[in-house]
Parts: C-alpha cells; sequence; structure tokens
C-alpha cells in the first residue's frame, strides 16, 4: 500500500474510533452489567495506572504552555507527517505531488462542520481541546501546501495561462490569509470567523479545479471532503430551522437587563421547543437588531441558568454576557430590552462527575457562570463535600449570581455539603480573616485578597477520603499555580476539568484597575 493511503487509512481511522466512543457514550446507560469484584479490580488498575499519567504526563506542563502529552502527541503527528514526506520518494517532482497529498488530507478534517461546536460534538471532544487540533490540522495543511508550491515551481516554472497553477495560486493565498487573519481575530473576532469560512470555502472550490487536472486519489479525498462540510451545513441548518421557527413564531424575544455599572448583562430567551440542557452546554444566539451588521453573525455564551418544564426540558435558558468589544459591547451600550433571538445549540458534552466524592471548583471573575451549572448538577448526585472559591473581581457580579446561589443553597437544606469562599481583591478588610456574608445560609464567607491556590487547596482537601475534582474556570495566573499544587502534592487521582469557558483576564485587571480608583 502507497505511504500516503496508510496515512489517509490512519485519519479515518482515529475519526472512527473517536465517532465510535462517542456512540458508545450515549447508548452507555443501556450496556451489560458487570460482576461487582471484576468492576473494582479493573477500577483499582485503572486508578493507579491513571495517578502515574497525571502526575507525570498530563498535568506537568513544558515552557508553561502545553502538557507533556499534548507535546507527545504534536511530536508522533508531525514526525509521522514529515517521514511520510520522504519515504519512497525518488525524485523532486514525486515530493511535491506527496506534500501536496499531504496538503489535501490535512484539509479534509477541517471541512468536518461549518460550525466547530458541532464538529467536536460529533466527535465528543472538548471545544478547546478541537480549536488545538484544528489549528494543528490547519497549520500542516499550510505547511504542506507551501512546500508544494515552491518544489513544482522549481520543476516546472511559473506559467500564469495554465489553470492548474492559477487554481493552486488561489488555494495557497487562501490558506495564507486565514492564518493571517488568526492575529487579528482577538480585536474583530465576528469579522474573522465569517472571512476564515468564506476562505476555506474557496480554498475548497479552487482545490476541486486543481486536481481535476489529475487522475488519482487527489479527487477521492475532495470528494469525502466535500461531502462531509455539505452533510453536516445541511443538518445544522434543519436543526436550526427546527429549534427556532413554530407555527405561531420565528424565533424568540430575548429580555436583556442590564447592571448599574454597564458592565454586565443578563439575557433571558424563551425557547420555542423546549430541550434539555446539561452543565457545560453553551448556545451561539443570533440578534440581529442589536448593530447594523449583528444579522451577519451568531455568538457563542455558557448557559449560566434554566427553566424546566414536568419533562425537565428547558423552557427559558439565563446567559450572563460580559461587556468586550463588538457585539457584546453593542448590546450592553444598546437601550433595547427585547430583540428578536434565534437559538443555536446546545453544543457542548457535559463531564459526567456522579463519581467524585469531594469536589473543589475554582472560578474568578464571570467564570462563576461555567461553574454554577455543575453545582446545580453535583447537588443531585449528592456527594460529600463541594466548596466553591470565587475571586469576585467585579463586586456587581455578586448581584447576578447570588439569586443562583441562594436557589442552590435553598436546595443543600438536609446534608449541606455545598460552601462558598468569596475572595474580594478589592476589599480593604484584614487579610485572610474570613467574614460570614448573608446570615440567611450561613455557608457563604466573604474573604479579602486573591485567590492562592496554595491555601485553596487545603489540607482538608487532602485528607478527605473518596475520589476527589477540581474543576476551573479562572485566570491563568489561578489556573497554571492550581496544576503545579495539584501535581506536585497529589498521593492518590485527583482530576482536573477545566471548563471550556474560561474568563478574559484582561477584561478583569482593567475593571479591577476602575474599581480602585473609583475607591481613592
Amino acid at each position: 500500500m502507497d505511504p500516503i493511503q496508510i496515512y489517509a487509512c490512519s485519519l479515518g481511522g482515529i475519526a472512527l474510533i473517536l465517532l465510535t466512543f462517542r456512540v458508545m457514550k450515549a447508548i452507555s446507560y443501556h450496556g451489560p452489567y458487570w460482576p461487582v469484584w471484576l468492576v473494582r479490580i479493573v477500577r483499582y488498575i485503572s486508578r493507579k495506572i491513571m495517578f502515574l499519567l497525571l502526575k507525570h504526563v498530563l498535568y506537568p506542563r513544558v515552557f508553561h504552555q502545553r502538557s507533556r502529552y499534548w507535546v507527545l502527541l504534536q511530536s508522533i503527528y508531525w514526525g509521522g507527517t514529515i517521514t511520510c514526506n520522504f519515504i519512497r520518494t525518488h525524485t523532486l517532482q514525486h515530493m511535491a505531488t506527496r506534500a501536496g497529498n499531504l496538503a489535501l488530507l490535512n484539509f479534509i478534517p477541517l471541512l468536518l462542520a461549518g460550525r466547530l461546536d458541532l464538529a467536536a460534538d460529533l466527535l465528543g471532544i472538548p471545544i478547546r481541546s478541537y480549536i488545538r487540533v484544528h489549528g494543528t490540522f490547519g497549520l500542516m495543511a499550510c505547511v504542506q501546501a507551501v512546500v508544494h508550491v515552491i518544489i513544482s515551481v522549481r520543476e516546472r516554472g511559473w506559467s500564469p495561462d495554465q489553470l492548474l497553477q492559477i487554481y493552486g495560486l488561489i488555494a495557497i493565498s487562501a490558506f495564507a490569509l486565514s492564518v493571517i487573519l488568526i492575529f487579528i481575530r482577538r480585536f474583530v473576532y465576528e469579522v474573522f470567523i465569517k472571512s476564515h469560512y468564506l476562505l476555506a470555502v474557496l480554498a475548497l472550490v479552487a482545490i476541486w479545479r486543481h486536481v481535476r487536472f489529475q487522475r488519482n486519489f487527489a479527487q477521492l479525498y475532495m470528494l469525502v471532503g466535500s461531502g462531509l462540510l455539505i452533510t453536516t451545513t445541511t443538518l445544522h441548518w434543519i436543526i436550526l430551522i427546527i429549534r427556532n421557527i413554530t407555527l405561531d413564531r420565528f424565533g424568540s424575544r430575548a429580555r436583556v437587563s442590564r447592571g448599574r455599572d454597564s458592565q454586565v448583562a443578563q439575557v433571558v430567551i424563551p425557547i420555542n421547543r423546549p430541550f434539555t440542557v446539561h452543565a457545560g452546554m453553551t448556545v451561539r444566539i443570533w440578534m440581529p437588531g442589536v448593530s447594523l451588521f449583528s444579522w451577519l453573525y451568531s455568538h457563542p455564551f455558557t448557559i449560566s441558568w434554566w427553566e424546566t418544564n414536568k419533562e425537565g426540558k428547558a423552557t427559558s435558558i439565563t446567559l450572563l454576557i460580559q461587556k468586550k468589544h463588538g457585539f457584546t459591547k453593542s448590546l450592553i451600550d444598546h437601550p433595547g430590552k427585547e430583540f428578536i433571538t434565534w437559538v443555536d445549540g446546545p453544543y457542548g458534552t457535559s463531564y459526567n462527575m456522579a463519581q467524585y466524592d469531594n469536589v473543589l471548583m475554582v472560578a474568578s471573575g464571570v467564570g462563576i457562570i461555567a461553574q454554577i451549572p455543575y453545582i446545580r448538577q453535583l447537588l443531585d448526585f449528592q456527594p460529600k463535600n463541594i466548596f466553591v472559591a470565587w475571586e469576585v473581581t467585579d463586586e456587581s457580579n455578586l448581584n447576578w449570581v447570588y439569586q443562583w446561589m441562594d436557589q442552590l443553597l435553598a436546595r443543600d437544606t438536609g446534608s449541606y455539603i455545598l460552601r462558598f469562599g468569596l475572595y474580594m481583591p478589592c476589599s480593604s478588610d484584614t487579610a485572610g480573616i474570613g467574614q460570614p456574608w448573608n446570615s440567611k445560609h450561613d455557608r457563604i464567607w466573604k474573604l479579602s485578597g486573591d485567590i492562592d491556590p496554595w491555601k485553596v487547596v487545603s489540607t482538608e482537601f487532602w485528607r478527605q477520603d473518596g475520589s476527589a475534582l477540581v474543576t476551573v474556570s479562572a485566570n491563568k495566573r489561578i489556573r497554571k499555580t492550581l496544576r503545579d499544587v495539584i501535581q506536585r502534592k497529589m498521593e492518590h487521582v485527583v482530576d482536573i476539568i477545566e471548563l471550556p469557558y474560561q474568563p478574559d483576564e484582561f477584561q478583569s485587571q482593567r475593571h479591577r484597575k476602575r474599581q480602585s480608583e473609583e475607591r481613592v
């Protein structure tokens, strides 16, 4: 078998394995029941192996950025692909063809879905992980395409009158522009998303025209990629229309409430066709009336809260939106209180936390909105302890979040397993001394200063019996230090989950500075 065919089968096999696991996870609740003794043996062995992997492979960071596990995967991927560039290639022209085929094979996974959220759900992996994988495939496709172009031009020369080369130039230009746009996505995210998608379609069309001059597997690769994109895009639009259009409604009317400081808004969206919501899910919302160009884009947000009917399906969802730039700035600055809204989703796979006895949840700023749904879910499982450490960078956020904290504490009236620690960086109280806050429940404590992960992960946490979990939705400083603490101190398995939503550290620092100036 040709090396390029082996490479293609490997990529297809990995995708098939992920899809298989996704299906197995969905039907696992109806699977066979194994003997108790066998389950205990397998669990004991797997926990021992997992402890070694977590402590020495997954948690340690290389250059403070990526885990050893991620570096290992990248090394295998890049090493294997580059090796494939040279195996059984005897001429430069053969190397050019091989690089072109590798560029195609790495381009196909990028076409899995027009929505990255949908692609991640189909494969059953977290959206942040999928975005990294997407970026890796995109970079490899660009590198291989550049190698293909350089060698081809060197061997054949450049002839503007040849359609083969013209279409190749269009494709490589689309790749190059996609890479350049990455550097401005933070500032014009809406423009980046649409431009990125249009450039991908342009590259797809140009490559189709480019490979039609060849009679090899390249056309088959493109047929697979085009089929994936068309199928998933059609599926997405069918679900979107069913979700939002009924006989008497064309979308929902979202209600917007804004804070006094105009930095955060709460959006409540009635659901036309109720759906099941799990902790950690996100939706994309389309609000054409917010600004002149808002009809061109949809925007992702974490579901903070939801109301359900008798069947347990959401009849309305609540989003807590922080003011940044672009759409969020236009929405919060807009005087309107109701907007026509379409809901796209929900997306995201909820983490199963039923098996944990002790849970530590760490958040900073509006990162608390990612933790609230999981607290709600955990109360149904009744673990031994749930402690929430929240660094409140904007005290006005308490006005929005307390309503949910109050409901959660009211549900936990029998076992009293839930406690909150509010860390106030701008507080003038004596540092390190906790004060009860809100005597209604007496389980919310207010402390001055920033979160210190070395103290939050206390001696009591390590001494507790049972399985342990730490969930994080916080700034980079807290996430990094928390990983270091767990990795160095762990003597048994402690799982860390970095939730998909992580707060904007720059926004938090800027707002904290403004609050300090106001106090002075």
